[in-house]
């Protein structure tokens, strides 16, 4: 039996969800090595008795033969991959540097998927290009779709913390995210629950906290990310209805004012228009733009807490006490109140860059996701000229250059609507409706929560 006939041994395997299954007939590694090394030994003669030639080429032969390295199509040694079987979709790197995740614990995740997120193709998302991905990176998960509005919440309530120990991927847009963040946050362990880790798998209409914090805009790259393990620490912020006692949680931001009103009108257009209904209410609201008043205080960050904060300017003390005389001192201890016409409020934990969209404009361009504190921004005026080159200036990254935009680093806010102003709050994409007179109040929770993943540039 010559070398030649081993490779061509049959090998059959049949590829199935969870990886790769050998028949019979499939033989191991080491069982091919043992026949080659034999038949090898066997083919050796005494090259005394044959011509010069004849011996250089048959040394020549056998010297290759036995450098040559068998690379059957399943390998015992590892049952989950079948690297001549598996898609080509599937990524390189994933299956080689996971490739001994039989020997690790196993990851248990539970997996919260949203249907009706964007476009409505979350399941395709995650059952044709981000399952397998995440199986062969060793994770074992229980996936659940949701079925109504609020179901991520009650899911992340009420599971069981030791059946998913590993973490709660997420696969939509920032909306289920924050769903999952309160219920995490609503239970009576909640201290324990802050510490469990979010995953994202980005599915949905938009994904501002993904895209922001760790930079991954696509399913794909985030399957990857979860694969390559490690966690991003996040602050998480308080959006308290003073009024009624209820506290809402977010990791992105809160805004009042014309983006609210927008949120809430753009609701009436979900299942019509998925994704564009942003922007068919932000017209239909423009053209009939109301008048937004409110009371703002805020409590300012001292600059000694964050090294990369600047002091405060001569214009800035004028600007916040009207008085140039008045010491810096008295200025951070106090707080500081505004009132009047707003286009907009809006309140950051991040810098806020949205995944759609051209030019991938920052809201905050000085705020981050974990410097223990909020950035607050005034857009003071009313009128659609203001409005227009407000978002004209936004979309350029120039809108902090405006005479009327306002922008300080704080550690509370506390916002009033004042008259028949909309009273409602948008918070990560969810909007939270207030009754008659209502205050709110936004601050950091002491504790930080944990995102799975990491950013490229963290990893480098």
């Amino acid at each position: 039996m010559s070398s030649r006939n081993l490779v061509r041994s049959p090998v059959s395997c049949s590829v199935a969800n969870n990886g790769c299954f050998t028949s019979n007939t499939c033989r191991s590694r080491n069982y091919y090595q043992h026949i080659h090394s034999t038949n090898l030994q066997s083919l050796q003669v005494d090259w005394k008795f044959l011509p010069r030639k004849l011996r250089k080429s048959t040394q020549r032969n056998t010297s290759f033969s036995t450098q040559r390295k068998l690379v059957p199509r399943c390998s015992s040694d590892l049952s989950t991959s079948c690297r001549e079987e598996v898609p080509n979709y599937l990524a390189v790197n994933v299956l080689q540097d996971q490739s001994n995740t039989t020997q690790l614990a196993a990851r248990k995740v539970l997996v919260i998927l949203n249907p009706n997120s964007g476009f409505r193709s979350t399941r395709d998302v995650f059952y044709k290009k981000v399952q397998l991905k995440l199986r062969l990176s060793g994770f074992m998960m229980e996936v659940v779709e949701t079925a109504y509005a609020g179901h991520a919440k009650v899911l992340a309530s009420t599971v069981d913390l030791n059946k998913c120990p590993d973490g709660i991927v997420c696969v939509g847009g920032d909306g289920i995210v924050n769903e999952v963040l309160n219920g995490l946050l609503g239970r009576d362990d909640f201290e324990v629950a802050i510490r469990l880790p979010i995953g994202i798998i980005p599915a949905g209409s938009d994904n501002s906290l993904v895209w922001t914090v760790l930079g991954i805009k696509d399913p794909v790259s985030a399957a990857i990310a979860l694969a390559k393990g490690g966690f991003t620490p996040i602050d998480v912020f308080a959006v308290k209805w003073i009024q009624a006692g209820v506290s809402h949680f977010g990791l992105t931001a809160s805004y009042y004012g014309f983006v609210a009103d927008v949120l809430q009108l753009s609701e009436n257009f979900r299942l019509q228009l998925g994704p564009f209904r942003y922007v068919a209410a932000g017209l239909l609201k423009f053209l009939s733009l109301p008048q937004y008043r409110f009371e703002v205080e805020y409590l300012s960050l001292s600059p000694g807490r964050n090294p990369e904060l600047k002091p405060l300017t001569e214009k800035s003390h004028e600007q916040l006490s009207g008085d140039g005389k008045v010491r810096r001192g008295r200025i951070e201890d106090s707080w500081i109140t505004r009132r009047g016409e707003f286009l907009g409020i809006f309140v950051c934990n991040h810098f806020c860059k949205p995944a759609r969209g051209l030019l991938s404009p920052v809201i905050a361009p000085k705020a981050q996701h974990d410097d223990g504190s909020l950035d607050l921004i005034l857009v003071h005026g009313s009128g659609r000229l203001k409005l227009f080159c407000f978002f004209i200036a936004y979309q350029l990254c120039w809108h902090l250059l405006l005479p009327f935009v306002e922008y300080v680093k704080v550690k509370q806010v506390k916002i009033r609507p004042i008259g028949n102003t909309h009273n409602g709050c948008g918070v990560d994409g969810e909007l939270l409706r207030g009754e008659g007179k209502t205050e709110w109040q936004c601050s950091l929770l002491p504790a930080q929560g944990r995102l799975l993943g990491r950013h490229p540039d963290a990893l480098e």
